[in-house]
């Protein structure tokens, strides 16, 4: 953002105004096991509920509960049964995508478990026991990044025991474990005595307005009953 500022100050005041916090990762916080700033989770969900739009409000709300409870119960016959590796499948691809890029490092053995690592002209500084690096990709994601996996494996050692265990396939089971409880129709709720909650009253629509709902001959019988003013010359 320095850099930005310097080369072009309109660019940075603009982007200023955006919040850069909401989508830039430099301000992401450290140990929330997450990088992504994409917006698929929104994408993701309107798709989902696409049918559902078309409902009213409250059966809308209940599809989207529904939708939610069979997609928690999936996830936990995966999470339980499924899944035969320790961490997840997200968590293994990001493991050999660090593999593959390690062999570009070059390693410089420093004091401390602290050591230097050089990658494409860059040094980083890679701290094994704080398992931390300068790139900050391991201390926000969780999975050593591709400095810290060149100490790793110079050093002999597994990869997979410097992983978070938020990856693991304990804690996915954990997370749907309890899932959203079903819901009784109306005619078994308790009765409370209350009155009931009301429709909002009926309002005409506009009268001048054509209507859709008849179709493209309602709607052009109207436009002939429409007068015209006449086209001829003026004398």
């Amino acid at each position: 953002m320095a850099e930005l500022k310097h080369y072009n100050p309109q660019a940075y005041n603009s982007l200023q105004l955006t919040n850069p916090i909401t989508w830039s990762r430099a301000f992401f916080k450290i140990g929330i096991c997450c990088n992504d700033n994409l917006n698929n989770l929104s994408e993701s969900f309107n798709r989902t509920i696409r049918q559902a739009r078309r409902n009213p409000l409250l059966d809308l709300l209940e599809d989207i509960r529904r939708q939610c409870m069979v997609r928690n119960a999936k996830r936990f016959i995966i999470a339980d049964n499924r899944l035969k590796t320790r961490f997840t499948k997200r968590a293994h691809a990001e493991i050999e995508k660090a593999i593959a890029g390690a062999q570009y490092c070059e390693r410089y053995m420093a004091r401390n478990n602290i050591h230097e690592v050089c990658q494409n002209g860059v040094g980083y500084s890679v701290d094994m026991d704080a398992r931390s690096c300068g790139c900050r990709k391991w201390q926000m994601v969780g999975i050593p990044c591709s400095h810290a996996t060149s100490m790793i494996i110079g050093k002999k050692e597994k990869v997979e025991d410097y992983v978070s265990d938020y990856y693991t396939k304990k804690r996915w089971r954990e997370t749907y474990l309890d899932g959203i409880r079903p819901v009784q129709g109306m005619p078994l709720w308790p009765r409370l005595n209350w009155l009931p909650v009301l429709p909002p009253p009926w309002r005409r629509g506009n009268p001048e307005r054509p209507s859709m709902l008849g179709g493209k001959e309602e709607m052009n019988l109207r436009l002939l009953q429409i007068p015209r003013r006449c086209q001829g010359k003026k004398e």
